[in-house]
Parts: structure tokens; C-alpha cells; sequence
């Protein structure tokens, strides 16, 4: 959380876009929750995924941290406010993304199981998400049909143990089907969440501050 010029407390939030192309729907989405936040006086810090250096399936015991996960890390601890911009691919979210989680988030810096308990230890709390997944399968199908796996798994077994709470997830598609002005219905209703989030993390960080 920064300041502006004029001493405003701005919240800061992380972005992370993991299409493989940021001039695709996905990069669209992700830029209109960008400006809506900037607009709304937040801080932004937007990461590009496939431009990150880093090995997501190490053979082995995984190597010690690339400068960009340790950046990553950071980012993830200054952020009040998480963003994951993704395809779904085979029912889930990209292997690389899923690598960089269990580069990033694991170690013990996002949570940790302790033997004699079934729940872990967070240490992330404080932080909320927002998901937004695009898909070719209609959404009903692939909640009601395929059990929604991609998104039971980000929601369960990594930013729900992490501490990070709420989680929205916003699931967008059929993609291929989808018209001009269905993706626009989209686009502002990606940038009419970010205003809210932004609305809603300045009330917080007014309160903080109070």
C-alpha cells in the first residue's frame, strides 16, 4: 500500500496473467481490470507469466528461487488484493501456472500442514482474489457436468489453505462462440468488478488508517 501526491493511502494489487498471449481475450480481460483499478485509485503491479524466468517442473528436488519468483513473492506479500487471469486447458489452468504456484507458494511461504492437525496454517490472511477464467466450454457444462475441477482446485487447494479469502471466480465462455458484443458485455462487466474491489479495499485501508 502506497501513497499518492496528495497522501492518499492507495491499496495495492497484484495481477497475474497467464495467457500465453497478452493480445488474446485474456489479455483483454486483464487490461480492463487493470485501468478500472488505476482509475479508481489503486496500485497495480501486473505480471505476465510466460515472460517470468523460472523452471515450473523441475526434475527433482526443485532448485533455489529465480530472482523472478523471489520477485513474485513480494508482490504476493505487498498486494491486499490477488487477480489470476487464465485459460482453461484440459479442465484446469495451465501446467506452467500450477508450476509457479508450487514455486511460489510453496516452502511453507503460503501455508503449512502441521502433523496433528487437518487444517494448515496460513499466512497469507488478509489478502482476498478475484479468478477470472476463460473457457470454450459453456460454464454450466463445466460446472454442473465436469464438476468445475480448475476451479475447485485454485479455490481449495491453493489460495483457500493460503488464507486468501473471499475468492470470486468469474468463469468466461463458451470463448470461440462468443460475439463482439457479448466479449464487450464481458469486458465491462471485468471492468465494473475491479471498481468495486477498488471502491472496497479503499474503505478498508481508510479504516486501517483511522
Amino acid at each position: 500500500m502506497t501513497n499518492d501526491a496528495g497522501g492518499t493511502l492507495k491499496p495495492s494489487v497484484l495481477l497475474i496473467l497467464a495467457h500465453p498471449e497478452k493480445r488474446g481475450f485474456g489479455g483483454a480481460l486483464a487490461d480492463a481490470y487493470v485501468d478500472s483499478l488505476q482509475v479508481h485509485g489503486c496500485e497495480v503491479n501486473a505480471l505476465h507469466l510466460p515472460a517470468l524466468v523460472f523452471d515450473a517442473t523441475p526434475a527433482g528436488r526443485p532448485p533455489e528461487l529465480e530472482e523472478d519468483i523471489v520477485r513474485a513473492r513480494e508482490a504476493i506479500l505487498r498486494a491486499r488484493h490477488i487477480v489470476l487471469v487464465y485459460p482453461t486447458w484440459f479442465g484446469g489452468m495451465p501446467a506452467r501456472l500450477k508450476g509457479f504456484f508450487e514455486r511460489a507458494f510453496g516452502n511453507d511461504f503460503a501455508f503449512k500442514f502441521k502433523p496433528e492437525s487437518m487444517f494448515p496454517e496460513s499466512y497469507l490472511s488478509g489478502r482476498s482474489a478475484d479468478v477470472l477464467v476463460t473457457m470454450d466450454t459453456p460454464p454450466w457444462a463445466y460446472r454442473w457436468l465436469l464438476g468445475a475441477p480448475g476451479h475447485k482446485q485454485v479455490r481449495h487447494a491453493i489460495l483457500g489453505p493460503s488464507g486468501i479469502k473471499p475468492i470470486k471466480i468469474m468463469s468466461f465462455g463458451p470463448l470461440r462462440a462468443s460475439s463482439d458484443g457479448q466479449r464487450q458485455r464481458w469486458l465491462e462487466q471485468t471492468r465494473a468488478r475491479a471498481a468495486a474491489i477498488a471502491r472496497k479495499l479503499k474503505a478498508t485501508a481508510g479504516a486501517v488508517a483511522a
